[in-house]
């Protein structure tokens, strides 16, 4: 990772050691290598440490926490893996850091007669790896699945997806409620463990992609899935990118039924082959450098799956002209190519040497708009003369480009990344889609949800932001300019 540092101040004046002094019972770090892992993301982002590292272990313990912080005016920035790429957890206005990793517990729905209920209550600290590690034994399984081992907190707090999100939908989809602690130290039960709920208004809704600026969730009511007894991945490969792309929004069209569709432009797929090599994964075959589909079906028998797989292969090769279509239900093959796109963030930053960072974009538009917008962002990147890949979750219309960054990069070549940004953002908002399909705002993305929203809906966010946390303690910063929010005091 390129590594900065942003210079701040501690708590406006307040001395680290007013925490320690009024809560002894508490497990407070000021250790300089803690600090820093506390102040930094997946992303290029600089590094801004936060004056202490706060491990709370219960929701009293949360409570008393920010009470104090309440009392002395210290920012709070929830932190769950640091995985986040638009700088969430930076501690940009000082503050502390509350790690939340001692929040794992795990508890199922279950009737005495052991009839399993699809849903579990999730420590906002459970890693979505260990959550399936320990719901496997019930068939079950929870599905969105952002890549990174990111926490259940910090997924919701972020409004994440991932691979699995044309067929199970993003975190949103995936949460029946939450239970959070607002800034006034309000102990809060959003949602119902029922399946569905119209009572008063969605305080889950409101809460999930907050990125901590309302509160500190504490645990999550997540939906769980049936594992499917019959999974099979297939690779579809493509001349032409657009023509790839105009195929998923043919297939979605048509109601396939993908388990997971993602498209991978012919620099993706170079990225993986060298980074394959160069990692010694000796398992990996090298593909043809093309434009490529990964796609993956689920069924509960083989014969719904072979229809499926029949159905989908028509749509790409008769009608879209794609040259390879192959398929595979063996387990270690498919978990060799899932394993290799979730390695994608590292295999595109291995393709400039020396680069350990990246700028992750993160659009997402209407399907009818997905096959022009990726091409003209490869288009751009070319262009532009930079380096960087692009892929994207096909079948709902988001998409990504890494744009490796190296320490000693020119203003030029800088200026040239964030262009590609700016001009993928664009072009995304001008055919009605979003700045950020599932990485959120944080501060890196600011800047641009005024265009997104416009001024009225700048102005409900801040109405809320004021009435739940009047004195911006909760992740300053983030969102919302804090200069914007003083304006109206």
């Amino acid at each position: 990772m390129v590594i900065f540092f942003i210079e701040k101040t501690f708590f406006n004046g307040e001395d680290p050691d007013c925490l320690v002094d009024e809560l002894p019972h508490i497990e407070i770090s000021t250790n300089p290598y803690e600090l820093e892992a506390h102040g930094r993301g997946e992303s290029y982002h600089p590094i801004a440490s936060p004056s202490a590292v706060v491990n709370p272990s219960s929701v009293d313990e949360v409570i008393q926490v920010i009470n104090l912080c309440s009392k002395y005016q210290i920012p709070i920035i929830p932190y769950g893996a640091g995985t986040s790429v638009e700088g969430h957890i930076c501690a940009i206005e000082g503050g502390i850091s509350m790690d939340m990793a001692k929040f794992d517990s795990i508890e199922l729905y279950k009737r005495n007669d052991g009839i399993l209920d699809p849903m579990a209550k999730v420590g906002s600290g459970v890693t979505k790896n260990r959550l399936n590690d320990e719901v496997r034994h019930s068939g079950m399984q929870f599905v969105v699945d952002p890549g990174a081992d990111a926490t259940i907190g910090g997924m919701t707090a972020c409004g994440a997806s991932g691979t699995s999100a044309v067929k199970y939908g993003s975190m949103r989809n995936n949460i029946l409620g939450l239970e959070c602690v607002l800034p006034d130290g309000t102990f809060v039960k959003c949602g119902t463990a029922a399946l569905k709920n119209s009572a008063g208004y969605d305080l889950t809704s409101l809460i999930t992609g907050s990125e901590g600026t309302l509160g500190v969730i504490t645990s999550v009511l997540v939906k769980l899935h049936p594992i499917p007894e019959h999974i099979v991945s297939a690779l579809c490969v493509f001349d032409d990118l657009f023509k790839a792309a105009e195929a998923v929004a043919m297939l979605k069209l048509r109601d396939s039924p993908l388990a997971r569709c993602e498209l991978l432009d012919k620099t993706s797929i170079s990225a993986f082959n060298r980074y394959s090599k160069t990692s010694g994964n000796s398992s990996h075959e090298k593909m043809e450098e093309k434009p490529t589909l990964f796609l993956e079906f689920h069924g509960y028998s083989k014969k719904s799956i072979e229809d499926n797989i029949e159905f989908v292969k028509k749509i790409c090769v008769e009608d879209y002209d794609a040259l390879n279509f192959t398929f595979t239900s063996g387990e270690e093959e498919r978990k060799s190519l899932w394993a290799a796109r979730h390695n994608l963030y590292y295999a595109s930053i291995s393709l400039r040497k020396g680069a350990t960072g990246a700028i992750v974009t993160d659009a997402c538009v209407p399907l009818s708009s997905f096959a022009r917008l990726m091409t003209k962002t490869a288009e751009d990147i070319r262009n532009l003369d930079v380096v960087g890949p692009c892929f994207g979750h096909a079948g709902d219309g988001n998409f990504h480009c890494v744009l490796p960054v190296l320490e000693d990069d020119s203003e030029d070549y800088l200026g040239r990344l964030q262009q590609v940004n700016d001009n993928l953002i664009r072009r995304a908002l001008e055919a009605g889609g979003t700045c950020s399909g599932e990485h959120g705002i944080g501060y890196g993305k600011i800047k641009y949800l005024s265009h997104q929203y416009g001024s009225g809906g700048l102005h409900m966010m801040k109405l809320i932001k004021h009435s739940l946390d009047p004195n911006n303690i909760m992740n300053p910063g983030k969102i919302l300019p804090s200069q914007l929010l003083a304006k109206d005091k």
